[in-house]
């Protein structure tokens, strides 16, 4: 066996430990397929806890939580926030607004568009939803070691300004591209 220098050693243990990071990070997912994950995750879980809200559907849920976050707003306006089609989310404000949680009123200052918020039954339907969706998140918590909540939280509202942040930018990006996205784009 051939006798090996210590810095010899030493710089064939780092690059064995290098190699050996390296074949251990390519097998980790990429932050975007992680996050992609999460997000499914959490949205599939949301779906199957919708049940829980008065058999509103999905569709509705992401209607009532909007505009119980920013009424009274334009379908258009609606439509764009929840990222839906105009007739799509038609449908279901004209099904919520027959179900009495969503009320219309003639705008003061256009007459031929209408204001949507919530009624008061619709603002107990989301009080409803959101107590729900919390212990959807508390229940997810309890699968996380108690000693990393603070920082799995903290993580979370960091997460929260980058993605802010960036749809602020793309936002206002729009428009500026002649007829290409902007998705992923410095």
């Amino acid at each position: 066996m051939p006798i090996v220098a210590n810095s010899n050693k030493e710089e064939l243990g780092r690059a064995m430990g290098n190699e050996k990071r390296e074949k251990m990070a390519s097998m980790l997912p990429s932050t975007g397929k992680l996050l992609r994950e999460v997000a499914r995750l959490h949205v599939q879980l949301q779906r199957n806890c919708v049940a829980y809200c008065g058999g509103t559907t999905s569709t509705q849920c992401t209607v009532l939580t909007e505009l119980g976050r920013s009424s009274p707003v334009t379908l258009a306006e609606l439509s764009r926030r929840v990222g839906f089609d105009k007739s799509w989310t038609s449908r279901a404000v004209e099904q919520l607004v027959q179900e009495g949680l969503v009320e219309k009123v003639a705008s003061t200052q256009d007459r031929r568009t209408v204001q949507l918020s919530l009624s008061s039954t619709g603002q107990t339907r989301l009080a409803d939803l959101n107590g729900t969706l919390n212990t959807l998140a508390e229940q997810a918590f309890k699968h996380i070691p108690e000693e990393q909540h603070a920082m799995v939280r903290s993580s979370l509202e960091l997460l929260q300004q980058a993605l802010l942040t960036l749809s602020t930018e793309a936002t206002a990006q729009i428009g500026t591209v002649d007829g290409g996205s902007t998705c992923g784009e410095d």
